[in-house]
């Protein structure tokens, strides 16, 4: 009777107790690739309605922080017909990072990442994600995402949690012009269908990953690679978005180091993106 009321609970509450593998999109060259993502035993179903109610919202917004990590799981992964296998840590973040036997073209390449734990392997539990292997270019672009094109009151803590709460990925709004000025930049230089790699990195937690990409696939921003920060559990929302800034400007050394030929290009509401 317990696990019925608990299953009903998690239903109401539009949350799924089984493993799910979140893979985000990874990044690489011919000399190194890296795929990253989250495995969690517990999750917030996606979201499939939008509506502008924002009793709706704020029930919505808070799911994403509902996340229970999937510690220590195994996970592989085919490449180029070889299988790769990783481990997630303790926050239920894993990378795969691995040199391929042949070197890949340019382009957007799809992956699926599986759960290799005994007791899954039946369920064939997997995630799909991509990943860019840029064309050639000249310059790349380095964007934050909270007040450089998403309207977010950053500095206005209150205020953010407003819109965060009561707003959802369709009704949240970007600065205007800044879509049509990074889609200039991300067809600059490029034949038609060719893009330049753009790279989105914030402070934000990887808890509004799929918000963050609803948003930019709806006001039809660059496909790009997104850089988020560590999971925030429940009691965290207050925080969010407030992550320290050393660790995006790692992030941004490493996209640079993985990519010594392109000139970066940084966007940001401040001095440090």
């Amino acid at each position: 009777m317990f696990v019925r009321i608990n299953q009903k609970i998690l239903y109401l509450f539009r949350l799924n107790q089984n493993p799910v593998i979140k893979v985000y999109n990874g990044y690489g060259s011919s000399g190194k690739i890296i795929v990253f993502g989250h495995a969690l035993r517990l999750s917030p179903m996606l979201r499939k309605t939008y509506r502008h109610n924002w009793i709706v919202n704020i029930f919505s917004m808070l799911r994403l922080f509902m996340v229970k990590p999937y510690q220590y799981a195994k996970l592989s992964m085919e490449w180029g017909g070889a299988l790769i296998y990783s481990e997630t840590q303790d926050d239920g973040f894993f990378k795969f990072e691995w040199t391929p036997a042949i070197p890949p073209k340019p382009g957007w390449y799809d992956i699926t990442v599986r759960l290799e734990e005994e007791g899954y392997y039946d369920q064939k539990i997997q995630g799909t994600g991509h990943v860019n292997i840029p064309f050639d270019s000249t310059y790349a672009f380095i964007s934050d995402i909270d007040d450089t094109f998403l309207i977010s009151h950053s500095s206005r803590l209150r205020k953010r949690l407003y819109v965060l709460l009561t707003k959802n990925a369709r009704s949240r709004k970007p600065f205007s012009g800044v879509v049509n000025h990074y889609r200039l930049l991300a067809a600059s230089g490029q034949h038609e269908g060719i893009s330049n790699p753009f790279f989105y990195v914030s402070s934000s937690e990887w808890n509004l990953f799929d918000f963050i990409k609803e948003f930019s696939k709806k006001n039809g921003l660059p496909q790009g690679v997104y850089l988020l920060s560590e999971l925030k559990k429940f009691r965290e929302v207050w925080r969010t978005g407030q992550n320290k800034h050393a660790t995006k400007f790692f992030r941004i050394v490493r996209i640079v180091e993985a990519y010594p030929h392109l000139r970066f290009i940084l966007f940001g509401d401040d001095c440090i993106i």
